[in-house]
């Protein structure tokens, strides 16, 4: 029993090659980062048993509030990765938040519902659902939690990548009729950050299981192309910053670079950063690679896209 045990802890960590991300280069200060978490549903009327609204159960969408100690008004909603069949909850939700709160960003840790290889009957994925409803929150909730609704970004990592994409490419304008109050706000972020992101579901580039916990077994080809993110973007696809790592053996960087060209080719302003080394996984950096750059040059681009406030000058 101890042994399954052990095993069943380890499984998010080796099963994309995460072994390293508990050594993993912070940036400074982090680990004392002394944020309030509040954990709140994302669908609070979701019918699911009473039991699983209190537990760590993938049918009960949450979203951990992170609210920065000094805000400059900038928000991100955090998509962890798990090829879409569990959450890395840690190194690629928690720690990325308290790093977005030292540079004054409230962040807000969705954890989303997994999609158990099947579609819902409105057509829609859980997680895309998920994400849509988490940037309606921090809009309706804008004054309360001190957030300029027009920077309000998504982030993800790996599949969290690709979901962080697909709000930017599949998003609802909101309807001002609807008589849900929240649905009369848009669900385009206003920025993506996307770490070693998978974006296509196309056969040979692809992440085989991502696309299986996603899509199922059998996907019909244009279901594989409608959430494809490189081949749904548009004039109107949020600003982008992108970084993996050349040496990644598990999502193949073809991915992060066909976005890239495609944001590209319709003009939209974006990022790519290509480390030599960190492999898959490596959260706010691997320890001796060059991918524990990523973080700055990450401020670097938000503080030029102005969804952060520039360096004060010397004397003052």
């Amino acid at each position: 029993m101890t042994k399954r045990i052990f095993q069943a802890c380890l499984r998010p960590i080796c099963c994309l090659g995460l072994l390293g991300l508990f050594c993993m280069a912070l940036p400074a200060g982090l680990a004392h980062a002394a944020t309030v978490r509040k954990v709140i549903p994302v669908w609070p009327k979701l019918n699911v048993p009473k039991k699983w609204q209190n537990g760590n159960n993938n049918e009960w969408p949450t979203l951990t509030v992170m609210l920065a100690p000094h805000p400059n008004g900038t928000a991100v909603v955090i998509c962890p990765g798990g090829a879409y069949a569990y959450e890395v909850m840690g190194g690629e939700g928690y720690a990325p938040g308290h790093w977005m709160n030292t540079l004054g960003v409230s962040a807000f840790v969705l954890k989303y519902r997994l999609p158990l290889r099947r579609m819902p009957k409105n057509g829609v994925p859980l997680p895309l659902q998920d994400v849509r409803r988490a940037v309606q929150i921090l809009r309706a909730n804008a004054k309360k939690w001190k957030i300029n609704p027009h920077r309000i970004g998504v982030m993800g990592f790996s599949a969290g990548g690709h979901l962080a994409a697909m709000a930017g490419t599949h998003f609802l304008p909101g309807n001002p009729r609807a008589p849900d109050p929240l649905n009369r706000l848009s669900t385009r972020p206003n920025f993506l950050v996307l770490c070693y992101p998978v974006i296509s579901m196309m056969p040979g580039l692809t992440h085989p299981q991502s696309h299986y916990e996603l899509l199922g077994h059998k996907a019909p080809l244009d279901l594989d192309r409608y959430y494809s993110n490189e081949l749904t973007v548009s004039k109107l696809t949020p600003p982008t910053f992108i970084c993996c790592a050349a040496d990644d053996n598990v999502v193949n960087p073809l991915n992060s670079i066909d976005f890239y060209k495609a944001l590209k080719e319709v003009h939209v302003p974006v990022k790519f950063v290509e480390f030599k080394h960190g492999q898959h996984g490596f959260s706010l950096g691997r320890s001796g690679t060059d991918s524990v750059q990523w973080p700055a040059d990450c401020e670097a681009w938000l503080k030029k896209m102005k969804f952060l406030p520039p360096a004060a000058k010397a004397g003052k």
